[in-house]
């Protein structure tokens, strides 16, 4: 069975972004007592193959470094138009 970052997905670049020439990865962990903090993090690099590998690498091993889960969005978001047709 497949894990959710190895599906095909609508959005291929979820929780990326370009900052300057290197991308970045940012999502949000929900942390015991009702917490929540917000990750931010260079992949420090400017290849978007690498940094969908690098990003996917971080999020599979984030929840095991401290007890958290993981928020993703995996779909991307809908557009205003689109909301206010459906």
């Amino acid at each position: 069975m497949a894990s959710v970052l190895e599906t095909d997905l609508a959005d291929p670049d979820h929780h990326l972004w370009r900052n300057g020439r290197l991308w970045w990865v940012a999502f949000t962990v929900h942390l015991p007592g009702w917490q929540k903090e917000r990750v931010r993090q260079s992949l420090g690099t400017a290849d978007v193959a690498e940094a969908r590998r690098r990003r996917d690498a971080l999020l599979a091993r984030y929840p095991q470094t401290r007890p958290c889960t993981l928020s993703l969005r995996l779909q991307p978001r809908r557009r205003l138009a689109e909301a206010t047709a459906a």
